[in-house]
């Protein structure tokens, strides 16, 4: 049986019908009011203070149409039979928390078909919103995923407006809540109870909701600390270690793996990030929510379609960067419908662009240089050091010719001083020589370049090698039709294990009771990719900082206690989303190898004529690197 809603009043002490409970949290349930249709009731499990209360009830004379439009701001404060203050009535809104889109595995259900550019419109909408807050000398204060409410169409509204900084009349109605992922550092771990909130202090919590819409969820400040010891998210934000920053490395962190660099945001939104998180902004000057919104705006202008999945849209300036994330960790970060076999069939015409490939023109081998020997083998010895060489012979066999004629002992003395005396007229320069060495070596050095670029440039190696690529892209496009059957009858074949995959993605980590696994830990799995009960598994949380043996642990109970609840259905068939996923990754592949056949002709001839090129622009500087080796040993060789 439902419990009875409770008896509330208004400001004007008039009864108010309540419906149903359409929604609930640990402090508050809200009902529809049967007598007024687009207002609900949010009533507290407890009564509110008096200065909760005091702020809801001046709330309503601070509204303006922007504040109507992008919030529930509050209508009037409800009272119980007894006059305390329990609740207030807000206008109602429908929409999904903001969680929901930053999680690719929760958007898929949530908000299928939606692509990036309509993450940036949201988040654009978002900063909005908060520029209307701020414009009527509000602050949000608690910035979380829950005060985000997004429609279907990328519209926003914020919630629980209640817990807001707010001043009337000269007073200060402070916040006095705040979720540590989003706080920013000079507020870290203090008390919010007197603090005066700013505008700067919320511009860091809508940097971080941005980065974590932008980037899937990924949190900014959560990556790998390089140093000693754990950095969890709220240290890492305390200590201004932004992980994916230009200053990463002097603050000793590292971003997730399989996360993509800052960069695929463009320049200034780039830059926007970096102010927002940066040490100097701390007292004053991070971008404001109308700074975003321009940003932002900006950058919806400047995306472009990826050219090889359809879902994928990133900045002009960069390569699609969800592709190779999609490829290495087997995840769809952007849903695409595709219908039947529609990724194979199409008029691309294979065998007249592959008699194109076959007609270019094939460079034929490198040409045989002059001198291709080595220069040392071509130079001959000269006279001196040949005679240098013979000259200790030469007056021996004089000595041995004087000796025989009587010439007696003198002659052998002045052999020996004739020897040493040639010997040393001979004998070359010191410095000479070792100048003259360190021109061969160079001249060797200059010659071994030379000969290496010939070979690798004036080569066909180049062409040859694309000319196998292409051949096998054809290979490969050409048994697509089977490669995409089997993939389909490999689904019938997996079926329990994808039902219960499937049956375990229902389960998200957000929204469990994990013992010791609160907000922060939970933000910093989601930033490595860890999203639900099915991204689980011993490998992959092992590779979480901050998850020892004993948080590993709790988590893989959690999910087998998940797992005992699941029940195999052998007649439910595949998931249409399964069959969907292969006819897009069978339509990837069709469009990369198709785009690669398609540059071949282009791409082979352009190679022929940089190779002949190369011949004509290598053959003048090898033979000058030869003809100086040359020389250089001659000179060497002349010196002895």
């Amino acid at each position: 049986m439902s419990k009875r809603p409770p008896d509330v009043v208004d400001s004007q002490g008039r009864a108010l019908k309540l419906g149903s409970v359409i929604g609930q949290g640990g402090e508050a349930a809200v009902y529809d009011v049967t007598s007024q249709p687009g207002i609900v009731a949010k009533i507290y499990h407890r009564p509110i203070d008096a200065n909760r209360a005091a702020k809801i009830k001046v709330m309503p004379s601070i509204a303006n149409n922007g504040l109507s439009n992008l919030t529930s701001w509050p209508r009037d404060l409800l009272a119980n039979r007894q006059g305390q203050p329990v609740g207030l009535l807000i206008p109602k809104v429908a929409g999904k928390d903001a969680h929901h889109l930053c999680s690719p595995k929760s958007r898929a259900n949530e908000f299928p078909g939606t692509d990036w550019r309509f993450l940036v419109r949201a988040v654009t909408n978002i900063a909005r919103a908060f520029a209307t807050v701020h414009d009527a000398g509000c602050v949000i204060g608690d910035v979380n995923y829950g005060g985000v409410l997004i429609a279907p169409d990328a519209t926003v509204k914020l919630i629980d407006c209640d817990s807001f900084q707010v001043m009337h009349a000269g007073k200060r109605y402070p916040c006095l809540v705040g979720v540590p992922t989003f706080t920013p550092p000079e507020l870290q771990g203090k008390p919010f109870a007197g603090v005066v909130r700013t505008a700067n202090h919320d511009n860091f919590g809508l940097a971080i909701m941005t980065f974590l819409m932008l980037f899937n969820g990924r949190h900014p400040f959560a990556g790998r600390f390089m140093g000693a010891g754990d950095m969890p998210i709220e240290k890492a934000i305390e200590e201004v270690r932004f992980a994916f920053g230009s200053r990463h490395k002097s603050v000793q962190m590292m971003r997730p793996p399989a996360t993509p660099e800052l960069s695929i945001v463009g320049q200034d939104v780039m830059l926007l990030f970096e102010r927002a998180f940066a040490r100097e902004s701390m007292s004053g000057g991070r971008p404001t929510a109308r700074d975003w919104v321009s940003g932002l705006t900006s950058l919806e202008k400047d995306v472009k379609q990826c050219t090889t999945n359809p879902s994928h849209w990133h900045h002009k300036s960069t390569g699609c960067p969800w592709c190779p994330i999609e490829n290495a960790t087997g995840s769809v970060l952007f849903s695409v419908s595709i219908r039947g076999a529609a990724a194979i069939n199409g008029s691309f015409d294979l065998d007249g662009l592959w008699k194109k490939i076959e007609a270019a023109t094939h460079p034929g081998p490198a040409p045989v240089i002059a001198g291709g020997k080595s220069p040392q083998a071509s130079v001959s010895a000269p006279f001196g050091s040949s005679f240098k060489k013979l000259l200790p012979w030469l007056v021996g066999l004089g000595f041995m010719i004087a000796w025989f004629k009587g010439l007696g002992g003198w002659m052998f003395f002045l052999a020996i001083g004739s020897v040493g005396g040639l010997n040393a007229l001979l004998a070359p320069d010191k410095d000479k020589l070792k100048a003259a060495q360190e021109r061969k070596r160079q001249a060797g050095v200059t010659w071994d370049t030379a000969i290496k670029d010939w070979e690798t440039q004036a080569g066909p190696q180049s062409f040859d090698a694309i000319l196998t690529e292409l051949n096998l892209a054809k290979r490969q496009l050409e048994s697509l039709p089977e490669s995409r059957l089997e993939r389909l009858e490999q689904l019938r074949r997996n079926q329990r294990q994808l039902q219960l995959d499937r049956f375990l993605d229902r389960f998200e980590i957000e929204k469990a009771k994990i013992d010791g696994i609160g907000r922060g830990r939970k933000q910093m799995l989601e930033s490595f990719g860890i999203e639900t009960a099915a991204d689980i598994k011993h490998a992959s949380i092992q590779a979480v900082p901050g998850f020892g043996p004993v948080m590993q642990r709790r988590l893989l109970d959690w999910r087998a206690s998940v797992e005992r609840k699941f029940n195999f259905d052998p007649n439910k068939g595949v998931d249409p989303r399964d069959t969907a996923k292969v006819e897009a990754d069978i339509l990837a592949e069709k469009k990369n190898l198709e785009a690669k056949l398609l540059k071949g002709p282009a791409e082979l001839t352009q190679l022929r004529a940089q190779i002949l090129a190369a011949r004509d622009r290598l053959r003048q500087r090898v033979d000058q690197a030869h003809a100086c080796a040359v020389e250089a040993e001659k000179e060497l060789r002349s010196l002895g």
